[in-house]
């Protein structure tokens, strides 16, 4: 009986082979706009200087150092949401350290470049989950580490927002996958540690096990072979503890075509198999379905 999935990014259920859903990416919105003013240059000092709130024309709220008519120096941007910055401000872009809190408890910490979360940073979202590494012009980029609010994990790359790369995730079932990532998928050469035991090792495309692999079972079960969409396919082998194999053909997870099955003493025999069943031995006289 398939299991339903919990509240995990990644997470499986515990049929023999299952679909396997891709590790979501929290979105981010920084939306940090650029906060512009004409002023009486006459009445500006051309040197750092401090000020009292100034609401610029877009209703933002600023207060902190000035460089003539520039925000430079630290400051705090508030924002008719309710959204604020607090921190480095260089030639009226936030840059350098800064904290900016959104509306909804969101709260990012860390560095900036040109109003763009940029370098090394934190990102808190309100349900609990987080996200501590590198970020590029306002997306997680390069290392870092992800935490959702179920105590799932996700430690590796992220290129444009999205895990790409090598990366392992732990999900809050116990279940883990240490492998390839593209665009926010499992895609390539990875290894799954399902949380009833099962461990699949090989490749994958989109979250799927998809390609050649092998799948070993707690009770001493394995199977290496083709698979596709998490299916048993094509060629592939399956062995049982106690010594029996089939070695064949598969479609969507049965044996299905011709295959050889081999007996607990090492007898073997050709058959022809559909959907799971034996239709009859090939090598000898046709004998009933088993």
């Amino acid at each position: 009986m398939d299991i339903p999935c919990g509240t995990s990014p990644c997470c499986t259920n515990k049929s023999e082979e299952s679909t396997l859903k891709a590790v979501q990416t929290n979105s981010l919105f920084f939306n940090l706009p650029h906060a512009n003013q004409v002023f009486d240059a006459t009445k500006i000092p051309e040197g750092p200087h401090e000020r009292g709130p100034v609401e610029l024309d877009n209703h933002i709220v600023y207060t902190g150092q000035w460089l003539g008519t520039r925000r430079h120096g630290e400051g705090m941007l508030l924002r008719p949401d309710g959204g604020r910055y607090e921190g480095q401000f260089v030639n009226d872009r936030a840059c350098g350290r800064g904290r900016f809190v959104h509306a909804n408890g969101d709260v990012y910490e860390g560095q900036w470049l040109d109003d763009k979360a940029h370098g090394s940073g934190k990102f808190l979202h309100s349900d609990g989950s987080s996200y501590i590494g590198e970020w590029v012009e306002d997306m997680k980029s390069g290392q870092g580490l992800e935490t959702w609010a179920d105590g799932s994990t996700f430690k590796g790359e992220y290129r444009d927002g999205k895990k790409h790369g090598h990366g392992v995730f732990t999900s809050s079932d116990n279940s883990s996958y240490s492998g390839q990532f593209v665009n926010d998928s499992m895609h390539g050469e990875g290894t799954y540690t399902f949380s009833d035991g099962r461990v699949y090792v090989g490749t994958w495309q989109d979250s799927q096990m998809t390609g050649t692999g092998t799948m070993r079972w707690p009770d001493g079960r394995w199977y290496e072979g083709g698979y596709l969409g998490d299916r048993k396919s094509g060629e592939g082998k399956f062995c049982w503890p106690d010594g029996r194999c089939y070695v064949g053909q598969w479609l969507e997870g049965k044996q299905h075509g011709t295959g050889r099955y081999i007996d607990a003493k090492g007898v073997a025999r050709e058959g022809l198999w559909k959907v799971g069943t034996r239709l009859r031995w090939i090598d000898t006289e046709d004998e009933p379905p088993q």
